[in-house]
Parts: structure tokens; sequence; C-alpha cells
């Protein structure tokens, strides 16, 4: 047999023997790799993990062969030479075994990592997957740009050379001609008068005329007639309660919630977006105005309009356009989720919520894209409904009674009381039960863990004062990441940040140790020195009682130094003041904000916070007589800095994103968002900044389509590698091109549109044009209504 085949066949007869018959060897890694190391690895072993036991890193290629501890994790090709496969396979269980204190893998997969070895590693680069950046290389971010029509910056582009040059009526008219000559069809005849102002009444009013309004108008000869009827309807009210209905559609518009536990499924002040939308569209509130109120009408200077002119807080009730969705139980993902989905599919037609649990299939957008939006909307919250902010009227403001006013007091004071009730219990409990946290981490760490990993369930007593598992990872990694912050020459914690790093075995002998060193170099807390010397540690959880014991005794003496006349402000001593600062400085785990601490609810106290939420509602939606108020979100006092959720779960977090655009839309707006502030106002700006080519495609596409009844792109909401190209490119960049270049003026793009031929043309099938054309792609003629 001849040299040059034997690899071939070789892998052949490998692909045959281990299964992979039509399944690449990437498909293997992402199929039955994968997934087993993203479930019982990463968390030890991944740029995820706080801590990377063994020093090995599971989660690149380049890191499995480089290994950790014990050396390279994996020799390619010999699964019987690699430490992975004697460590899954507890060869040696006292010294190698994965996972640790579980039981061993299934055969099956055991044998799938041995196939894996045995084909070479196979590992895609860079590392794909939500556990970090870079998820999408960036050269296949510049190749979507380069290639994919949408990316494609906005022309303007030349009429085109058509034969018949006097059918057209507008520029519209030229493209619409060009593709239907290139076709060899002709357009329909016009419609009549009769036809024309029905079609016209019924497009932007969403109603017929009237007798007397029809007899006119076809009876108007003058050339402008049809022109004058369309600023006409442009400028009656109904134009915008018809025109609005459209947005409120892309802005998934409710007057409730959906299904929501313990809460009121009524949206009191649902009304006021819907009112502002019918009054952006009819008095032609510039889109990119429009745009900049819905996200960020909080951070905006408010200005005049028609119907207000002194400047008002009217701008405000366009933040429904993030509020009026479903609640989905009030779980804050799929709230968070559904605004990512109505400002980026509604407004750019990008399908990024598709990244919430791995890059997205199709379009370059990644899980950290999703999680950096995330990020915005989750440092972004919504008042109470008593704090809602009074809009002005157009009929004058409406007067509450004082019984009215009294009655939301009362119940706002009990909510209010609640919520900062539940504030300091939180921040209590993590202070005096810091010990039960404290041993729970050490239980997250393989290499020091005396059980299998416990669930954390608070008891005092014997009685169970607070199932915590809800809340517990929070809590726990906020104690986590303080203490490793405070490094190994902390007075309070360096002790543990170094007997952390020593051997289970050798902890015993080495605490001592440890402590001399501390103390010669002054850097060692003399509570903290006098309970270890009392209480010699033998492992690490030894190691977490003591200290969780002295924190707790600590918040004991705390507690009653303020019950002493007048009640005390710091500790004279200054070694228990060190020990005090670890739990009431503004740095301490237990310190977070009237916000913050609504992550940590229980599920019964969250459900008593929605029931006096609802009361608030329903007082609300009781009264007779009540004036508007915005349903508004506001900026938290300190911003969230996301995390990518493997998989979506957000009890697994990954690395830190910045907040920022996806980095598809880089070249628009490249910086992170500021750290003081939520982002929705940058976020804003990018989406309507020139630069950014899909805001103005997107609605004029959508425009077009609701005159039309089809839209030029197919998928109005999806301009991504799965859309269907437009029917006429050129003809949808003339509309966007001309709608942002007009001011981004609704009403102008309306005028192009109705006063185009395109549009005028009669409804009538014709069979030669139908058999070349079924779909009037083409629009040889107008689409029936």
């Amino acid at each position: 047999m001849h040299k040059a085949v034997l690899p071939i066949l070789v892998v052949i007869m490998l692909n045959a023997s281990w299964g992979l018959a039509g399944e690449s060897r990437v498909d293997f890694f992402e199929k039955r790799i994968r997934p087993v190391l993203d479930q019982r690895c990463y968390d030890c072993h991944s740029a995820r993990s706080e801590e990377v036991q063994g020093g090995l890193r599971l989660d690149r290629r380049e890191e499995i062969l480089r290994g950790g501890d014990h050396g390279p994790a994996v020799v390619p090709g010999n699964p019987q030479a690699s430490l992975l496969v004697q460590a899954i396979r507890h060869l040696d269980p006292d010294h190698l075994a994965m996972p640790p204190d579980a039981e061993k893998l299934p055969t099956a997969v055991i044998d799938d990592f041995e196939r894996w070895i045995v084909l070479g590693l196979p590992f895609p680069d860079p590392a794909s997957g939500p556990q970090g950046e870079p998820l999408i290389a960036p050269d296949r971010m510049h190749d979507a740009r380069l290639g994919h029509w949408a990316f494609q910056p906005i022309k303007s582009p030349p009429l085109p050379h058509v034969a018949r040059w006097s059918w057209p009526q507008n520029g519209v008219d030229y493209f619409v001609l060009a593709s239907l000559e290139d076709a060899q069809l002709d357009p329909s005849q016009d419609a009549t008068r009769r036809v024309l102002i029905r079609r016209a009444y019924y497009n932007l009013h969403g109603l017929p005329p009237l007798p007397q309004d029809v007899a006119a108008f076809v009876n108007d000869q003058r050339p402008t007639a049809f022109a004058r009827l369309v600023d006409r309807l442009l400028a009656s009210p109904r134009y915008g309660e018809r025109w609005g209905r459209h947005w409120l559609d892309v802005a998934r518009y409710s007057d409730s919630k959906g299904y929501v536990d313990a809460g009121e499924e009524r949206y009191p002040f649902a009304y006021t977006y819907r009112d502002y939308v019918v009054r952006a569209w009819n008095e032609d509130l510039p889109f990119d105005r429009f745009v900049l109120e819905q996200l960020a009408a909080d951070q905006l200077p408010q200005v005049p309009s028609k119907s207000a002119p002194t400047a008002s807080s009217a701008g405000l009730a366009g933040l429904g356009f993030l509020t009026v969705g479903s609640r989905y139980n009030l779980f804050p993902h799929e709230i968070i989720d559904d605004r990512i989905d109505v400002v980026t599919r509604g407004l750019m037609g990008l399908t990024v919520t598709c990244a919430r649990c791995h890059d997205h299939k199709y379009d370059s957008i990644s899980a950290a894209d999703y999680y950096a939006l995330y990020g915005v909307f989750a440092s972004s919250r919504e008042p109470s409904p008593d704090q809602y902010p009074l809009l002005s009227s157009q009929d004058g403001k409406r007067h509450e009674t004082d019984e009215l006013r009294q009655q939301l007091t009362d119940q706002a004071k009990e909510y209010h009381e609640l919520r900062k009730q539940l504030h300091e219990q939180i921040q209590h409990e993590m202070r005096a039960w810091v010990a039960d946290y404290l041993r729970y981490i050490v239980q997250l760490m393989p290499e020091h863990r005396t059980q299998s990993q416990p669930g954390l369930r608070i008891a005092r007593n014997g009685e169970l004062i607070r199932d915590v598992s809800a809340y517990a990872r929070g809590a726990v990694n906020r104690w986590r990441r303080f203490i490793r912050q405070r490094g190994s020459d902390d007075p309070v914690f360096g002790a543990w940040n170094r007997l952390v790093e020593v051997p289970k075995e050798s902890i015993a002998d080495q605490a001592a140790v440890v402590l001399n060193a501390l103390a010669a170099a002054q850097n060692l807390n003399p509570l903290v020195r006098d309970a270890f010397y009392a209480s010699p540690p033998k492992n690490m959880v030894d190691v977490a009682t003591l200290y969780g014991s002295l924190l707790e005794q600590t918040e004991l003496w705390w507690t009653d130094a303020r019950k002493q006349v007048p009640p005390r402000v710091t500790f004279a001593d200054t070694a228990r003041e060190e020990l005090r600062q670890v739990l009431y400085s503004a740095e301490s785990p237990a310190t977070m904000s009237l916000d913050e601490s609504e992550d940590y609810y229980h599920l019964n106290e969250s459900t008593k916070v929605r029931t006096k939420f609802k009361e608030i509602e329903q007082v609300f939606l009781n009264a007779s007589n009540l004036a508007p108020r915005a349903m508004i979100v506001m900026d938290r006092p300190e911003p969230i800095e996301p995390r990518i959720f493997v998989r979506g779960n957000a009890e697994r977090l990954g690395l830190p994103v910045p907040r920022r655009m996806p980095k598809l839309l880089a070249h628009v707006w490249h910086a992170p968002f500021p750290d003081s502030t939520s982002g929705r106002l940058e976020l804003a700006q990018a989406i309507v900044k020139s630069t950014n080519p899909l805001t103005a495609r997107v609605l004029a596409n959508r425009v077009w389509g609701w005159h039309f009844d089809r839209s030029l792109v197919a998928t109005p909401s999806d301009f991504g590698k799965r859309s269907v190209p437009p029917t006429h490119p050129d003809l949808l960049d003339y509309l966007a091109s001309q709608f942002r270049g007009r001011g981004w003026s609704l009403k102008n793009l309306h005028r192009t549109i109705l006063l185009s031929r395109s549009w005028q043309q009669a409804s009538r099938d014709r069979r030669g044009p139908r058999e070349t054309d079924p779909e009037n792609l083409l629009l040889w003629r107008m689409n029936r209504q």
C-alpha cells in the first residue's frame, strides 16, 4: 500500500472505531466532552473559578497540556499515560481522584474522554462557550461586518436608469421600476381615486373616509390633491392613534403583567406610555429623540413639546418602553432578558437574547455581549409606584383628594418600612452567622473540604431560623471575595490566606509557623493570635470556626456597646475595632445598600414585599380621580459589574465583562460604558449614532411593511445572517438615508412612500406577472390588505 494512503486510512479507521462517522472531531468535543467539563470540572478548574484548584485549568487546550501541580494533564494520543484519565478512573483515590468526594464518572463518559485524547485533544481555539472572553474571534467579527448586508454603512444610492422614465413620481418608483424592468415586468395601472382615498384613510387612520370626503377628493382635480390629503391625514390625531399602535406592538405593550404570584396583575399607569407614543407620533418627535427618551429619559434634559410648550416631565413616560413588558412572576433575570430583547430586536433587528446561554449559533454575538447588556439593565431599578413622577396633562392637572393621598402615604410607608427592616435583618445575618458562611467556603474547596458539600441551612438551638439556600451562594461569594482581597499580610485574614495555600495534612504543623511569621512582622491582630493559640486548628474547617466564633463574638460585643448611654461609635480597644471594621466598614461583605439586599430575600420575604407593593398599586387602580404618572426606571447608586452566567445559570458565574455595546458594533461605540452610570444613555446614543447601520434600516423596513403589508426584509425583527436579504436593497438604503437625513422624521417617511406611484398602484391581479412573481416581491401591483 502506498505510504500516502496510510494516514487517511488510520483516520477513517479511528473515526469508525470511535463512533465518529458523520461527526467531526470538534462536534465530538462539543457534544460529549465540553458539557461534562462545564458541569463537573469548570467550577474548580477554569477561569471562572475564583481559586483554580491544583493549578490546573481545563478550559483551554494549551492549559490542559501545560497541566498543574502534578504535571501535564494529557498526553495527546495516549490515554493510559494521561493523568486526567488516571484521575477520572480513580486509579489512586487517596491522592488523585476527580471529581473529588463524588461518585466516579459513568464508564461511557470516561470512554469518551479516552477517545478525545486518542483523537489528539481537539479543542476549538480560541475557546468558545460562555466561560469567558474572547468568545468570538475578532477576525470573525470583522468578517461579519464586511460580509453581511445589514452591517454595511447606509449609502445614498443614485437613482437607477429606467426605460419608462415618465412613470416614476419620486425616488421610490425608480428602484421599484428598475427591478420590474430587469424581470421584464410592467407595473400596474394607477388605482382609482375612490380606491386611493379609502386606502389612505385605512392605512393612516385605520378608519374609512366619510362619503362626503370621498366625493370631495374624487372631484378635486388639482395635481396636489393627494399630497394635500396625505398631509391632512398626518395632521389628524387619528394618525397617532393608528400608527402608535404599530409601535406598541414592537414595544410588546400590555396593560397587565402576565402571571405574578402574590402581586398585582395590572399596571396602574401603563396608559401613560401608550399616550406618550400616540403624542410622539402625532407631533412627529424625531425618532432618535424617541429612542433616547424610551431608554434614558431620566438622564435627559426635558424639552418643550407641542402639547407642553414649557419644559415638562412628559418625556419620562417614554420609559414605559422598558417597563410595560411581562413580569415573568417577577423573576429579575427574565425581566432583564425581555428588556434586552425589546431593545435589540425592536430597534436594531439583532437577536441578542439567543446568546443568553451560549454564543449565538449564527450571528457574531457572544454570551459576553449578552451579559454586557445584562449589566446595563441590572444596573437600573424601578422605584415603587408612590415614587413615580407626575406628568403634565393636556387637559390640565387633575386634583387628587386628600383621602387618596393619605391612603397612598400609609401604604407606601408600610412598604418602605418592610424593605428597611429586611435590609437591616439581612445585614445582621451576614454578621451574626458568619461562622456558617466561612465553614461553607471551606467545603467549597476540594483540597480542604472534610465532607461532601452540604446545603447551607442556618439554625439556632436546633430550630431552623432561615433557609438561606436561595441566596447562600451570593452571600458566601461576598465573604470569599472579601477575604481574598485582604491578602496574606492582613492583620485579621492574613493567617487564613496563608493557611489556605498549605496542604490539608500540613495545617496542624504549619499553623504556628504562619502565626509566628505574622506576629514577627507585626501584622497579626492580638485577638486572632490568642484564638489560634487557645485552639490550634487541625484543618481549614477549624480555621473557619475560629474566625467565625471571633467575629460572631465581636457582633455580640458591638450589640451591647450600642446599648450604652451614650451609644458607642467605635471600640476603644484597637484589636476589637479592627474586627468590628470587618463587619461594619463600607467594604464589609455584610454592608450593602437597600437595593442590593433585595437579591437576598427569602421566598417568604419576597412574597411579603410583593404584597405591600401590590397594595400601593391597588390604591391607584381603585382611585377615581388620579393624576397620570410615568412608569420610570432609574440608575442604581452603584452600577452592577456583570459576570457571564455559564449556560445561562445565574448560580454559575463566569468571567466578568464590562457594560458595553456588542462587539459586532464596536466600531459604533467601542468604549465600555461609564463606571458611574448604568450605561442606558450611552446605549441609546449608540443605537441612534450615524455610524450604526441598523437602526434607520430597521425602522424604514418596518414602516414600509406597515404600508405595503410586506417588508422589504421579510424578517423585520431579525437582520442577522439567517434573515432573507432585502428584495430591493438599494431602495431600503434610499429610504433609510432619506429618513435619517431629514431629521429622523416619520411623517416625511410616510410622505415619501405614499406619494410614490408604487404605493398608488391598483391591486388587481394579472396572470402574466403572477406566473413570474407569484409573491409580488417585485411590487408589480399593490398588495391587497
